[in-house]
Protein backbone atom coordinates (compact mmCIF):
# COMPACT_ATOMS: atom_id res chain seq x y z
CA UNK A 1 0.00 0.00 0.00
CA UNK A 2 1.23 3.49 -0.77
CA UNK A 3 2.72 5.53 2.07
CA UNK A 4 0.05 8.15 1.38
CA UNK A 5 -2.65 5.72 2.41
CA UNK A 6 -0.79 4.48 5.49
CA UNK A 7 -1.60 6.02 8.90
CA UNK A 8 0.81 5.83 11.80
CA UNK A 9 -2.01 6.06 14.33
CA UNK A 10 -5.59 4.90 14.19
CA UNK A 11 -6.76 6.62 17.38
CA UNK A 12 -4.90 9.94 17.25
CA UNK A 13 -6.17 13.36 16.19
CA UNK A 14 -7.10 14.02 12.57
CA UNK A 15 -4.14 16.35 11.95
CA UNK A 16 -1.59 13.70 12.98
CA UNK A 17 -3.43 11.08 10.94
CA UNK A 18 -3.50 13.29 7.83
CA UNK A 19 0.18 14.13 8.29
CA UNK A 20 1.00 10.46 9.03
CA UNK A 21 2.60 11.38 12.36
CA UNK A 22 2.44 9.53 15.65
CA UNK A 23 0.02 11.29 18.01
CA UNK A 24 0.44 11.30 21.81
CA UNK A 25 -3.37 11.75 22.05
CA UNK A 26 -3.14 14.50 24.66
CA UNK A 27 -6.47 16.36 24.80
CA UNK A 28 -7.81 18.84 23.98
CA UNK A 29 -4.62 19.59 21.92
CA UNK A 30 -1.99 16.97 21.29
CA UNK A 31 1.69 17.90 21.60
CA UNK A 32 2.36 17.81 17.84
CA UNK A 33 -0.52 20.17 16.97
CA UNK A 34 0.42 22.50 19.80
CA UNK A 35 4.06 22.60 18.62
CA UNK A 36 3.10 23.23 14.98
CA UNK A 37 0.26 25.66 15.73
CA UNK A 38 -2.35 23.45 14.04
CA UNK A 39 -6.05 23.03 14.76
CA UNK A 40 -6.28 19.82 16.77
CA UNK A 41 -9.38 17.98 15.56
CA UNK A 42 -10.60 14.65 16.88
CA UNK A 43 -12.56 12.01 14.98
CA UNK A 44 -16.34 12.09 15.13
CA UNK A 45 -19.07 10.40 13.18
CA UNK A 46 -18.95 12.88 10.30
CA UNK A 47 -15.25 13.60 10.03
CA UNK A 48 -13.71 10.18 10.58
CA UNK A 49 -10.85 9.49 8.17
CA UNK A 50 -11.28 6.23 6.28
CA UNK A 51 -9.20 3.28 7.45
CA UNK A 52 -6.28 2.51 5.17
CA UNK A 53 -7.73 -0.89 4.32
CA UNK A 54 -10.90 0.73 2.99
CA UNK A 55 -8.79 2.30 0.28
CA UNK A 56 -7.86 -1.08 -1.20
CA UNK A 57 -9.35 -2.18 -4.43
CA UNK A 58 -9.74 -5.61 -5.89
CA UNK A 59 -6.28 -6.88 -6.67
CA UNK A 60 -3.57 -4.20 -6.61
CA UNK A 61 -4.38 -0.59 -5.76
CA UNK A 62 -5.13 1.56 -8.81
CA UNK A 63 -2.82 4.46 -9.55
CA UNK A 64 -2.86 7.50 -11.76
CA UNK A 65 -0.62 7.83 -14.80
CA UNK A 66 1.96 9.64 -12.64
CA UNK A 67 2.10 6.91 -10.00
CA UNK A 68 0.17 8.73 -7.25
CA UNK A 69 -2.41 6.51 -5.53
CA UNK A 70 -6.05 7.14 -6.29
CA UNK A 71 -6.64 6.78 -2.55
CA UNK A 72 -5.69 10.45 -2.31
CA UNK A 73 -9.22 11.35 -3.26
CA UNK A 74 -10.42 9.85 0.02
CA UNK A 75 -8.46 12.32 2.14
CA UNK A 76 -10.98 14.81 3.44
CA UNK A 77 -10.33 18.54 3.37
CA UNK A 78 -11.22 20.72 6.36
CA UNK A 79 -14.14 22.05 4.31
CA UNK A 80 -15.38 21.24 0.80
CA UNK A 81 -13.85 23.42 -1.91
CA UNK A 82 -14.32 23.80 -5.63
CA UNK A 83 -10.82 23.68 -7.07
CA UNK A 84 -10.08 25.90 -10.07
CA UNK A 85 -9.00 24.52 -13.43
CA UNK A 86 -6.59 22.93 -14.14
CA UNK A 87 -6.25 21.69 -10.53
CA UNK A 88 -9.19 19.32 -10.28
CA UNK A 89 -7.46 16.00 -9.71
CA UNK A 90 -7.28 14.29 -6.29
CA UNK A 91 -3.51 14.83 -6.18
CA UNK A 92 -3.97 18.60 -6.20
CA UNK A 93 -6.65 18.26 -3.50
CA UNK A 94 -4.13 16.43 -1.34
CA UNK A 95 -1.43 19.08 -1.91
CA UNK A 96 -3.87 21.88 -1.08
CA UNK A 97 -4.85 20.14 2.15
CA UNK A 98 -1.18 19.60 3.00
CA UNK A 99 -0.51 23.29 2.42
CA UNK A 100 -3.45 24.26 4.64
CA UNK A 101 -2.65 21.90 7.51
CA UNK A 102 1.16 21.86 7.54
CA UNK A 103 2.76 24.66 5.50
CA UNK A 104 0.64 27.76 6.13
CA UNK A 105 0.55 27.49 9.96
CA UNK A 106 4.32 27.88 10.10
CA UNK A 107 4.87 30.11 7.08
CA UNK A 108 7.66 32.49 8.18
CA UNK A 109 6.93 31.81 11.85
CA UNK A 110 4.60 29.69 13.92
CA UNK A 111 1.42 31.54 14.82
CA UNK A 112 -1.88 30.78 16.52
CA UNK A 113 -3.58 33.65 14.71
CA UNK A 114 -6.32 33.16 12.15
CA UNK A 115 -4.58 32.38 8.85
CA UNK A 116 -7.64 31.39 6.83
CA UNK A 117 -7.79 34.51 4.63
CA UNK A 118 -5.21 33.18 2.17
CA UNK A 119 -6.92 29.80 2.04
CA UNK A 120 -10.21 31.41 1.07
CA UNK A 121 -8.50 33.24 -1.79
CA UNK A 122 -6.80 30.21 -3.35
CA UNK A 123 -9.76 28.37 -4.90
CA UNK A 124 -10.96 31.66 -6.45
CA UNK A 125 -7.65 32.49 -8.20
CA UNK A 126 -5.85 29.75 -10.12
CA UNK A 127 -2.34 31.34 -10.01
CA UNK A 128 -2.53 31.42 -6.20
CA UNK A 129 -3.83 27.87 -6.05
CA UNK A 130 -0.96 26.80 -8.31
CA UNK A 131 1.54 28.52 -6.01
CA UNK A 132 0.00 26.80 -2.98
CA UNK A 133 0.25 23.30 -4.41
CA UNK A 134 3.76 23.92 -5.74
CA UNK A 135 5.00 25.02 -2.29
CA UNK A 136 3.30 22.01 -0.71
CA UNK A 137 4.75 19.64 -3.27
CA UNK A 138 8.25 21.02 -2.85
CA UNK A 139 8.06 20.54 0.93
CA UNK A 140 6.59 17.06 0.99
CA UNK A 141 8.93 14.46 2.50
CA UNK A 142 11.48 13.31 -0.05
CA UNK A 143 9.93 9.83 -0.11
CA UNK A 144 6.84 11.20 -1.87
CA UNK A 145 8.26 11.10 -5.41
CA UNK A 146 4.83 11.23 -7.05
CA UNK A 147 4.46 14.96 -6.28
CA UNK A 148 7.21 16.21 -8.63
CA UNK A 149 4.99 16.41 -11.71
CA UNK A 150 2.18 18.21 -9.89
CA UNK A 151 4.60 20.57 -8.13
CA UNK A 152 6.14 21.80 -11.38
CA UNK A 153 2.78 22.04 -13.12
CA UNK A 154 1.45 24.22 -10.32
CA UNK A 155 4.51 26.45 -10.43
CA UNK A 156 4.44 26.89 -14.20
CA UNK A 157 0.72 27.69 -14.20
CA UNK A 158 1.19 30.27 -11.42
CA UNK A 159 3.97 32.02 -13.36
CA UNK A 160 2.15 32.06 -16.69
CA UNK A 161 -1.30 33.00 -15.38
CA UNK A 162 0.08 35.69 -13.09
CA UNK A 163 1.65 37.64 -15.96
CA UNK A 164 -1.76 38.78 -17.22
CA UNK A 165 -2.63 40.11 -13.75
CA UNK A 166 0.43 42.34 -13.37
CA UNK A 167 -0.19 44.82 -16.18
CA UNK A 168 -1.09 47.60 -13.71
CA UNK A 169 1.14 47.48 -10.60
CA UNK A 170 -1.02 50.07 -8.80
CA UNK A 171 -4.18 47.95 -9.04
CA UNK A 172 -2.28 44.71 -8.50
CA UNK A 173 -0.85 46.01 -5.23
CA UNK A 174 -4.34 46.21 -3.75
CA UNK A 175 -5.26 42.68 -4.83
CA UNK A 176 -4.66 40.20 -1.98
CA UNK A 177 -4.70 37.29 -4.41
CA UNK A 178 -1.80 38.63 -6.48
CA UNK A 179 0.28 39.55 -3.44
CA UNK A 180 -0.25 36.11 -1.91
CA UNK A 181 0.77 34.43 -5.17
CA UNK A 182 4.01 36.40 -5.45
CA UNK A 183 4.86 35.77 -1.80
CA UNK A 184 4.37 32.02 -2.22
CA UNK A 185 6.48 32.00 -5.39
CA UNK A 186 9.26 33.48 -3.25
CA UNK A 187 8.73 30.68 -0.73
CA UNK A 188 8.83 28.09 -3.51
CA UNK A 189 12.14 29.37 -4.87
CA UNK A 190 13.74 29.59 -1.44
CA UNK A 191 12.87 26.01 -0.53
CA UNK A 192 13.39 24.19 -3.83
CA UNK A 193 16.14 21.62 -3.99
CA UNK A 194 15.81 20.54 -7.63
CA UNK A 195 17.56 23.63 -9.05
CA UNK A 196 19.39 26.81 -8.08
CA UNK A 197 16.78 29.15 -6.55
CA UNK A 198 16.01 32.40 -8.37
CA UNK A 199 14.21 34.20 -5.59
CA UNK A 200 15.17 37.80 -6.46
CA UNK A 201 12.47 38.50 -9.11
CA UNK A 202 9.66 37.28 -6.86
CA UNK A 203 10.92 39.06 -3.73
CA UNK A 204 11.42 42.29 -5.68
CA UNK A 205 7.90 42.00 -7.10
CA UNK A 206 6.48 41.42 -3.61
CA UNK A 207 8.24 44.57 -2.40
CA UNK A 208 6.81 46.63 -5.27
CA UNK A 209 3.30 45.35 -4.54
CA UNK A 210 3.65 46.18 -0.85
CA UNK A 211 4.62 49.78 -1.64
CA UNK A 212 1.10 50.18 -3.08
CA UNK A 213 -0.58 49.01 0.15
CA UNK A 214 -1.12 50.12 3.71
CA UNK A 215 -2.73 48.38 6.69
CA UNK A 216 -6.47 49.11 6.83
CA UNK A 217 -8.30 49.38 10.14
CA UNK A 218 -11.51 48.16 8.52
CA UNK A 219 -10.11 44.78 7.47
CA UNK A 220 -11.06 41.65 9.39
CA UNK A 221 -8.59 40.11 11.81
CA UNK A 222 -7.94 37.29 9.34
CA UNK A 223 -7.19 39.83 6.59
CA UNK A 224 -4.93 41.83 8.93
CA UNK A 225 -3.08 38.63 9.79
CA UNK A 226 -2.70 37.98 6.07
CA UNK A 227 -1.09 41.42 5.65
CA UNK A 228 1.41 40.65 8.39
CA UNK A 229 2.24 37.23 6.92
CA UNK A 230 3.00 38.84 3.55
CA UNK A 231 5.09 41.65 5.05
CA UNK A 232 7.03 39.27 7.29
CA UNK A 233 7.65 36.85 4.45
CA UNK A 234 8.95 39.69 2.30
CA UNK A 235 11.32 40.90 5.03
CA UNK A 236 12.47 37.36 5.74
CA UNK A 237 13.35 36.61 2.11
CA UNK A 238 14.57 40.11 1.20
CA UNK A 239 17.15 40.10 4.01
CA UNK A 240 18.21 36.48 4.57
CA UNK A 241 18.30 35.36 0.93
CA UNK A 242 20.81 38.09 0.03
CA UNK A 243 23.77 35.84 0.86
CA UNK A 244 22.38 33.12 -1.42
CA UNK A 245 21.33 35.35 -4.34
CA UNK A 246 23.80 38.20 -5.03
CA UNK A 247 21.30 39.91 -7.37
CA UNK A 248 18.80 40.42 -4.55
CA UNK A 249 18.58 43.98 -3.20
CA UNK A 250 14.89 44.62 -2.57
CA UNK A 251 15.18 46.75 0.56
CA UNK A 252 17.27 49.66 -0.71
CA UNK A 253 15.01 51.75 -2.93
CA UNK A 254 11.57 50.93 -1.52
CA UNK A 255 12.20 50.82 2.23
CA UNK A 256 10.55 54.15 3.06
CA UNK A 257 7.62 53.45 0.77
CA UNK A 258 6.83 50.11 2.40
CA UNK A 259 5.36 51.74 5.51
CA UNK A 260 6.81 49.03 7.76
CA UNK A 261 6.13 50.86 11.05
CA UNK A 262 2.43 50.83 10.16
CA UNK A 263 2.44 47.03 10.25
CA UNK A 264 4.49 46.63 13.42
CA UNK A 265 3.76 49.72 15.53
CA UNK A 266 1.20 48.84 18.20
CA UNK A 267 -0.21 52.38 18.24
CA UNK A 268 -1.09 52.48 14.55
CA UNK A 269 -2.02 48.84 14.10
CA UNK A 270 -4.48 47.78 16.81
CA UNK A 271 -4.94 44.32 15.22
CA UNK A 272 -1.34 43.33 16.03
CA UNK A 273 -0.87 41.22 19.15
CA UNK A 274 1.36 42.45 21.93
CA UNK A 275 4.95 41.33 21.52
CA UNK A 276 4.62 40.10 17.92
CA UNK A 277 7.88 40.12 16.01
CA UNK A 278 9.27 38.84 12.75
CA UNK A 279 10.49 35.43 13.79
CA UNK A 280 12.45 35.92 17.04
CA UNK A 281 13.48 39.57 16.58
CA UNK A 282 12.21 43.02 15.61
CA UNK A 283 11.73 43.86 11.95
CA UNK A 284 14.49 46.46 12.37
CA UNK A 285 16.92 43.62 13.02
CA UNK A 286 16.21 42.18 9.57
CA UNK A 287 16.70 45.59 7.96
CA UNK A 288 20.10 45.69 9.67
CA UNK A 289 20.94 42.25 8.25
CA UNK A 290 20.18 43.51 4.74
CA UNK A 291 22.35 46.63 5.14
CA UNK A 292 25.31 44.74 6.58
CA UNK A 293 25.08 42.05 3.89
CA UNK A 294 25.05 44.62 1.10
CA UNK A 295 28.19 46.33 2.40
CA UNK A 296 29.94 43.01 3.08
CA UNK A 297 29.54 42.02 -0.57
CA UNK A 298 32.32 44.46 -1.50
CA UNK A 299 35.66 42.78 -2.14
CA UNK A 300 37.67 46.05 -2.36
CA UNK A 301 38.65 48.62 0.30
CA UNK A 302 35.83 50.95 1.32
CA UNK A 303 35.71 54.50 0.01
CA UNK A 304 34.98 57.47 2.29
CA UNK A 305 31.19 57.20 1.92
CA UNK A 306 31.27 53.48 2.58
CA UNK A 307 33.46 53.98 5.64
CA UNK A 308 30.83 56.32 7.08
CA UNK A 309 28.20 53.69 6.32
CA UNK A 310 30.28 51.02 8.04
CA UNK A 311 30.62 53.14 11.17
CA UNK A 312 26.89 53.76 11.23
CA UNK A 313 26.18 50.03 10.94
CA UNK A 314 28.78 49.20 13.60
CA UNK A 315 27.03 51.61 15.97
CA UNK A 316 23.66 50.06 15.13
CA UNK A 317 24.93 46.50 15.71
CA UNK A 318 26.24 47.55 19.14
CA UNK A 319 22.63 48.25 20.15
CA UNK A 320 21.88 44.55 19.76
CA UNK A 321 24.51 43.18 22.14
CA UNK A 322 21.70 42.07 24.47
CA UNK A 323 21.10 39.22 22.02
CA UNK A 324 24.30 37.60 23.27
CA UNK A 325 22.58 37.11 26.65
CA UNK A 326 19.34 35.77 25.21
CA UNK A 327 18.14 32.32 26.14
CA UNK A 328 17.35 31.88 22.44
CA UNK A 329 20.57 30.49 20.94
CA UNK A 330 19.46 31.40 17.42
CA UNK A 331 19.62 35.12 18.26
CA UNK A 332 23.21 34.76 19.45
CA UNK A 333 24.09 32.96 16.20
CA UNK A 334 22.50 35.75 14.18
CA UNK A 335 24.45 38.35 16.13
CA UNK A 336 27.73 36.47 15.61
CA UNK A 337 27.04 36.07 11.87
CA UNK A 338 26.37 39.82 11.53
CA UNK A 339 29.63 40.54 13.35
CA UNK A 340 31.51 38.26 10.95
CA UNK A 341 30.12 40.16 7.96
CA UNK A 342 30.83 43.50 9.60
CA UNK A 343 34.39 42.70 10.68
CA UNK A 344 35.20 41.50 7.17
CA UNK A 345 34.97 45.15 6.08
CA UNK A 346 36.32 46.83 9.23
CA UNK A 347 38.42 49.79 7.96
CA UNK A 348 40.02 50.42 11.36
CA UNK A 349 42.00 47.22 11.76
CA UNK A 350 44.46 45.08 9.80
CA UNK A 351 43.50 42.03 7.77
CA UNK A 352 45.05 39.81 10.46
CA UNK A 353 42.85 41.41 13.11
CA UNK A 354 39.78 41.02 10.91
CA UNK A 355 40.49 37.32 10.61
CA UNK A 356 41.05 36.94 14.34
CA UNK A 357 37.72 38.57 15.14
CA UNK A 358 35.89 36.45 12.58
CA UNK A 359 37.45 33.26 13.96
CA UNK A 360 36.51 34.29 17.50
CA UNK A 361 32.87 34.57 16.39
CA UNK A 362 33.16 31.23 14.59
CA UNK A 363 34.51 29.48 17.68
CA UNK A 364 31.72 30.83 19.89
CA UNK A 365 29.10 29.97 17.30
CA UNK A 366 30.30 26.38 16.85
CA UNK A 367 30.05 25.84 20.60
CA UNK A 368 26.36 26.82 20.54
CA UNK A 369 25.17 25.23 17.28
CA UNK A 370 24.93 21.67 18.72
CA UNK A 371 22.69 23.03 21.51
CA UNK A 372 20.01 24.29 19.12
CA UNK A 373 16.53 22.83 19.44
CA UNK A 374 15.81 22.55 15.74
CA UNK A 375 12.07 21.97 16.11
CA UNK A 376 11.60 25.35 17.82
CA UNK A 377 12.24 27.34 14.63
CA UNK A 378 10.52 27.86 11.27
CA UNK A 379 11.92 26.11 8.17
CA UNK A 380 15.21 27.53 6.94
CA UNK A 381 15.51 30.16 9.68
CA UNK A 382 18.70 28.68 11.14
CA UNK A 383 20.43 28.24 7.78
CA UNK A 384 21.41 31.91 7.43
CA UNK A 385 23.82 32.08 10.40
CA UNK A 386 24.97 28.50 9.90
CA UNK A 387 25.88 29.24 6.27
CA UNK A 388 28.01 32.23 7.31
CA UNK A 389 29.75 30.23 10.02
CA UNK A 390 30.31 27.44 7.52
CA UNK A 391 31.78 29.78 4.90
CA UNK A 392 34.71 30.67 7.17
CA UNK A 393 35.14 27.18 8.63
CA UNK A 394 38.42 25.56 7.57
CA UNK A 395 39.17 22.75 10.01
CA UNK A 396 37.56 19.35 9.53
CA UNK A 397 36.05 19.53 13.02
CA UNK A 398 34.40 22.90 12.33
CA UNK A 399 33.04 21.75 9.00
CA UNK A 400 31.68 18.56 10.54
CA UNK A 401 29.72 20.59 13.11
CA UNK A 402 28.29 22.78 10.36
CA UNK A 403 27.46 19.78 8.18
CA UNK A 404 25.75 17.95 11.05
CA UNK A 405 23.65 20.98 11.95
CA UNK A 406 22.44 21.41 8.35
CA UNK A 407 21.62 17.71 8.20
CA UNK A 408 19.53 18.09 11.35
CA UNK A 409 17.64 21.04 9.84
CA UNK A 410 17.04 19.16 6.60
CA UNK A 411 15.87 16.03 8.39
CA UNK A 412 13.36 17.77 10.64
CA UNK A 413 12.08 20.52 8.37
CA UNK A 414 10.14 19.86 5.20
CA UNK A 415 12.11 22.11 2.86
CA UNK A 416 14.95 21.68 0.39
CA UNK A 417 16.91 24.76 1.41
CA UNK A 418 19.24 22.76 3.62
CA UNK A 419 20.28 20.60 0.68
CA UNK A 420 21.40 23.47 -1.53
CA UNK A 421 23.03 25.35 1.37
CA UNK A 422 25.15 22.26 1.99
CA UNK A 423 26.01 22.02 -1.72
CA UNK A 424 27.11 25.67 -1.68
CA UNK A 425 29.34 25.15 1.34
CA UNK A 426 30.92 22.01 -0.09
CA UNK A 427 31.80 23.95 -3.25
CA UNK A 428 33.06 26.92 -1.23
CA UNK A 429 35.27 24.67 0.88
CA UNK A 430 36.83 23.11 -2.21
CA UNK A 431 37.32 26.42 -4.03
CA UNK A 432 38.63 28.39 -1.03
CA UNK A 433 41.32 25.80 -0.37
CA UNK A 434 42.49 25.69 -3.99
CA UNK A 435 42.25 29.38 -4.95
CA UNK A 436 43.17 31.22 -1.77
CA UNK A 437 46.84 31.65 -2.71
CA UNK A 438 48.35 34.09 -0.22
CA UNK A 439 44.94 35.02 1.19
CA UNK A 440 43.38 33.32 4.15
CA UNK A 441 40.88 30.65 3.04
CA UNK A 442 38.46 31.67 5.80
CA UNK A 443 37.69 35.09 4.36
CA UNK A 444 38.02 33.78 0.82
CA UNK A 445 35.19 31.37 1.56
CA UNK A 446 33.04 34.17 2.96
CA UNK A 447 33.62 36.28 -0.15
CA UNK A 448 32.68 33.34 -2.36
CA UNK A 449 29.40 32.99 -0.49
CA UNK A 450 28.65 36.70 -0.91
CA UNK A 451 29.74 36.84 -4.56
CA UNK A 452 28.04 33.78 -5.96
CA UNK A 453 25.92 32.26 -3.24
CA UNK A 454 28.29 29.32 -3.46
CA UNK A 455 27.67 28.62 -7.19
Amino acid sequence: MSSLARLRTRTGCLQCRRRRKKCDEARPRCTACNRNALDCEWPSGDNQLPHGRSQRRTGTQATTRTGAPLGLSLIQLASPIIMPAPFQSPEYAYLYQYFASTILPRLVRQSLLDQTHMLRLGPKFSPLFGAMVSVAGMQLPSTERWSTYFTLQGYLHAIQALQTSLTDITKAGCDDRILATVVLLSVFESCRSDAAPTVAPHVTAAGLLLTQRRPCQFRTKAAATFDRICVESFLYHASLMMIFDPSLDALTENRNELGLPLYFDQLTNPTASQGETVLQASYKFFLLIADVTKLARLSRPLDSTEIMKWRSLDCEVSRWTHLTRSADISLLLYYLAIQILLQKMNPNITSTERLQRALSCLEEGLQRVPLLKIDSYPPGYLLWPIAILGAIAVSLKARRIVRDSITSVSARKLDGQGAWVQKRLERIWRTASSESGFLDPNLVGLQLLLDHGGF
